[in-house]
């Protein structure tokens, strides 16, 4: 097809492979030529569990620490997903097959496939519980003494103090995000001011 962008993809070793990219360009290509995909709508965890698919494939580099790449995890079954900061926090699960080419990619498909996804560790299973989230979200932000002299040092305690405080404000002034992006009278359902009268 005349849209159909070919990519190069070099592997370990310098062979190259050439792949196909071609989606459809229009509601109607899309009907005449389906993706051989299918989305269920909503689906509970609970009845994903019995599921036979062991393996979960997000080539995504744009989500950070991807629910559903942590839902796949928790679950038993292997993930596959690129190497990338994005993605850090999975790489400490045995389950977790990350690549970094396209031909890597199918050789940890591949291995996959034919082996089967190790029963999550305690430490592991551990990783997925609230008590473990909010540990790393205290941890994360800690500020030790020295980066506090140094924020002091540059003025930043002051500019986190404004932000902290505007923050604050702002769950409790409906309209104070939106007014920063739209001109005041804009949303319909922002009342009109006594000055407007």
């Amino acid at each position: 097809k005349k849209h159909a962008k070919e990519k190069k993809q070099e592997n370990d070793k310098g062979e190259k492979h050439h792949y196909v990219f071609d989606p459809p360009q229009s509601r109607y290509e899309l009907r005449r030529h389906p993706i051989p995909a299918k989305f269920p709508g909503v689906v509970d965890h609970s009845q994903l569990k019995t599921v036979p698919h062991k393996i979960f494939l997000n080539p995504s580099t744009s989500e950070v620490l991807c629910t559903t790449t942590a839902e796949a995890l928790a679950m038993g079954k292997f993930v596959i997903i690129p190497r990338h900061p994005s993605n850090d926090f999975f790489l400490q699960f045995s389950n977790c097959l990350a690549y970094d080419t396209l031909s890597e990619c199918a050789d940890k498909m591949k291995w996959a496939l034919e082996n089967l996804p190790a029963p999550l560790c305690d430490d592991e299973r551990r990783m997925f519980t609230w008590e473990a989230a909010n540990e790393r979200l205290m941890s994360s932000s800690i500020v030790s003494i020295k980066e506090a002299r140094e924020w002091a040092e540059n003025g930043m305690d002051k500019t986190d103090a404004r932000i902290a405080y505007w923050l604050s404000e702002s769950g409790e002034k409906g309209h104070m995000i939106k007014s920063l992006f739209h001109r005041k009278g804009e949303f319909p359902s922002e009342p009109a001011s006594e000055e407007e009268d």
